[in-house]
């Protein structure tokens, strides 16, 4: 028994995403054609696909471990993710726990060239994502520009008055005395206190706390103005306390302020997701950190050893020197393939996937329904049965019906566009020449290209997306141990970068050997 679960997704920002009840009656209506059994539903509402702060699907997440389903069946891929980096990271803990990820409109399958189609939909997700998020820019940049106040809950001292801020005097005089408390001499707990003995409350009628203290210390919208995307606005908030009181408030701030020890970037890592541990075989994650000499080091740790020592003693590997070895074997296989082969191949899968708008199938059959409905109602009218209930039924009938007629009808303009091998070929090609500084472009050929790496201490296994379950062999060269990670790299010359083809620096052997012949790639 193919048991399943449903996640689906409606984000707010756009308004021709499909609605929760259309994904999840494609959702159905695939599981029942396909021999799946619904054991339970995850939705987020207004949720972005960007990040995973999404309650449901975390909850998902977790439900994962405890083996009582097998797949998750997604309306579309993107949403799942939208970006390669999470999407990888939750299909690889789900495949851990024994879950596949099923889309009911995007029905891949499980080939070396599904799998790549696969990876291409989550790129051209993540390319729309981004597309989206500059359009939403541009609208708030000239909503700022106009003075208009773009989201969120009205912050306290103001008031929103058609769409623009207006000091709130009452709450204004308090946050003034805030800033006055603090710059002579109360601490912030003290104000907290204070604030509570006076029986003054926020604006959402709760206490104070010392994070609400301190937010409201440290915005500087307070002093009249907004940062956004490296644009200073002064229209938008109208000024509450001075520049000079702020920023001596803020100043007293830092003195306090502890920093964290551990050093956080947002270094992305390419091999998130597909680097495993050869000793455990559990994932090992990026992290970062300072040497002696305050420089940043970025690396792969073992996951199971980061939360116990005992069970496992991988060493910690080089982020550019791993990553370097990865891309360049998957280069050199990408060089030898057959590209106008592969995007006939693909686009064959795809279009094939999409014959059938699922979608508009649904609505249409619920539409069916609904007409026999109001045709048995219309029978039992003229056969004399007529009351209130008839009417209120008939009267709900048609308003559903109407409302069936326009989904339809823009399900039907919105349906799913094949792709043609000519944007297939054009998409692949690009990836020929990728600039060594373009992380994006060569995230998405190692995740297109490559199902996992297996990291030993002294050699690399790389498997790659094909017909067969071989692997190309690189052996490393020697590694510091990892407590002396950081420094020993100060002083011990390491790996130099990869330099197009040659990895002479990286394998006993002058090139990467494919350990099969590409064409086990296409039948």
């Amino acid at each position: 028994m193919n048991k399943a679960v449903i996640y689906a997704r409606y984000s707010s920002d756009s308004q021709s995403e499909q609605s929760i009840e259309g994904q999840m009656r494609v959702c159905k209506e695939y599981a029942e054609k396909n021999g799946y059994v619904i054991v339970g539903e995850y939705v987020d509402r207004a949720m972005t696909g960007t990040n995973d702060k999404r309650p449901a699907f975390q909850q998902m997440i977790s439900d994962s471990k405890k083996h009582e389903w097998s797949f998750v069946l997604v309306y579309k891929f993107d949403r799942f993710a939208r970006s390669r980096y999470d999407s990888a990271i939750n299909k690889s803990i789900l495949k851990k726990n024994g879950v596949k990820v099923v889309s009911a409109t995007e029905q891949i399958s499980n080939t070396p060239e599904g799998i790549i189609l696969e990876g291409m939909l989550e790129s051209f997700a993540e390319y729309y994502s981004a597309e989206l998020s500059q359009k939403v820019k541009r609208g708030l940049k000239e909503s700022r520009i106009k003075g208009l106040f773009t989201g969120g809950p009205t912050p306290y001292g103001y008031d929103k008055v058609n769409q623009k801020l207006m000091i709130n005097e009452t709450e204004a005089n308090i946050v003034r005395q805030m800033f006055d408390d603090y710059l002579f001499g109360m601490r912030i707990k003290d104000i907290v206190v204070k604030l509570s003995n006076a029986g003054i409350k926020n604006k959402y009628g709760t206490e104070w706390n010392i994070n609400s203290v301190s937010r409201i210390l440290r915005n500087e919208n307070y002093k009249g103005i907004l940062t956004a995307d490296n644009t200073i606005y002064t229209n938008i908030y109208p000024q509450i306390v001075s520049e000079e009181i702020f920023d001596e408030v803020n100043n007293k701030l830092k003195v306090g302020k502890r920093t964290s020890a551990h050093y956080k970037t947002d270094t992305q890592y390419l091999l998130s997701g597909k680097l495993l541990c050869g000793k455990c075989s559990g994932l090992m994650t990026g992290d970062s950190g300072k040497g002696k000499l305050g420089k940043i080091y970025n690396y792969y740790k073992c996951f199971t050893k980061k939360r116990s020592k005992d069970k496992c003693d991988k060493k910690s590997i080089s982020k550019e020197y791993i990553e370097d070895i990865v891309f360049t074997a998957t280069q050199n296989f990408f060089m030898q393939i057959d590209l106008k082969a592969l995007a006939k191949k693909i686009t064959e899968i795809y279009n094939k996937s999409i014959e059938e708008n699922l979608e508009l199938k649904a609505l249409e059959k619920e539409l069916a329904n609904i007409n026999k409905k109001l045709k048995n109602l219309l029978s039992a009218v003229e056969n004399g049965i007529f009351n209130d209930t008839t009417n209120q039924r008939m009267k709900e009938l048609e308003i559903s019906k109407k409302e069936l007629e326009e989904k339809i009808a823009q399900t039907s303009t919105q349906s799913i566009q094949p792709f043609n091998e000519e944007q297939i070929y054009a998409y692949l090609l690009s990836f020929k020449d990728i600039d060594q500084t373009n992380e994006k472009a060569k995230q998405t050929l190692i995740e297109m290209f490559i199902k996992k790496v297996v990291l030993f201490d002294d050699r690399v296994d790389i498997y790659l997306n094909s017909s067969d379950d071989k692997k190309t062999h690189i052996k490393l060269k020697e590694m510091p141990e990892d407590g002396e990670f950081f420094d020993s790299y100060l002083n011990k010359k390491q790996p130099e970068t990869a330099k197009g083809s040659d990895c002479l620096h990286l394998a006993e052997s002058e090139r990467f050997e494919l350990s099969r012949p590409v064409t086990t790639l296409l039948p």
